[in-house]
């Protein structure tokens, strides 16, 4: 009984794989950046001051009260 396995996937399986993880990798990074631009800090009309000078946030959700 003799093999005719001859190799593996192949150039073009490794073209295609190369191409998903480019493809990966600048969707990440794009990603990345969007997550960057995005507000961590409340708008300043979402804060009140409180009578002693503090600062607490404001929450107008339903289920707060």
């Amino acid at each position: 009984m003799t093999s005719q396995f001859s190799g593996g996937p192949g150039f073009l399986a490794f073209v295609v794989t190369f191409g998903l993880v480019v493809g990966a990798v600048l969707l990440f990074r794009s990603l990345s950046s969007h997550l960057r631009k995005v507000r961590t800090h409340p708008p300043e009309s979402a804060i009140a001051e409180d009578d002693d000078g503090t600062r607490d946030e404001v929450a107008d959700e339903p289920g707060d009260r």
